[in-house]
């Protein structure tokens, strides 16, 4: 599923994904990535309304949103924010030069495993040096898709010569039984940060990434 009539459809309902009620997990992103975009250039894949590229990346000095769906992208544009500007592209068929930060957050995974590797190698060629930025869950294989392992991603990173800078948790797995689902319910508490910090991957749904791209003279 990865053509644009698949993701208007998904975007006939305004906010599928509740993105606009998740505020927690955007103070998590945000603790992350602020400190890597802000003043910086950014390029943000598979951006869908823009409600992350109004929040998220707020004091970016610019950002570029890209998403497949032309009615994600209407809705993005309609928000009228003042730093960003939207595409509708594959972000496979984009060129990734110029900018200082490239952010792919819930959106890599639904690329084929060979359309990944693809995606790897054309960032190590187009964004030399420069700051990448990973989200997605790390629960592997479910009903719905194929995700991530946090293994799996630092094996990816190291495979294209990636350097991981860091990286942090950013919700609990509710389904992983009953004490993720105390932890989850703990990551709302004032403390909630070093909750987060502490759970093992198995009791963990989301985390974001933080690396660096090899020098073009490093590239595999």
């Amino acid at each position: 599923m990865r053509s644009s009539s698949d993701f208007d459809s998904f975007y006939q309902a305004p906010d599928p994904w509740g993105i606009e009620t998740a505020t927690r997990r955007d103070k998590a992103l945000a603790t992350v990535i602020g400190p890597f975009v802000e003043g910086r250039s950014a390029l943000e894949l598979g951006c869908g309304e823009g409600h992350l590229t109004a929040t998220v990346f707020r004091k970016a000095r610019s950002v570029k949103g890209i998403d497949i769906s032309p009615l994600a992208i209407s809705r993005a544009t309609s928000r009228f924010i003042p730093n960003a500007s939207f595409q509708v592209a594959d972000f496979l068929d984009v060129s990734f030069a110029d900018y200082d930060v490239i952010a792919a957050i819930e959106c890599l995974y639904y690329l084929s495993p060979a359309e990944q590797e693809a995606f790897y190698r054309k960032m190590v060629s187009e964004h030399p040096g420069k700051i990448f930025i990973l989200s997605g869950p790390i629960i592997g294989t479910n009903e719905h898709r194929t995700y991530f392992t946090h293994a799996g991603i630092e094996q990816t990173f190291a495979r294209h010569g990636l350097s991981l800078i860091k990286w942090r948790n950013l919700n609990a797995n509710r389904n992983a039984g009953a004490v993720a689902t105390i932890a989850a319910a703990a990551s709302r508490l004032p403390l909630r940060n070093k909750v987060l910090e502490m759970l093992p991957e198995k009791f963990v749904n989301q985390r974001c990434y933080v690396a660096q791209c090899p020098t073009r003279t490093n590239a595999l």
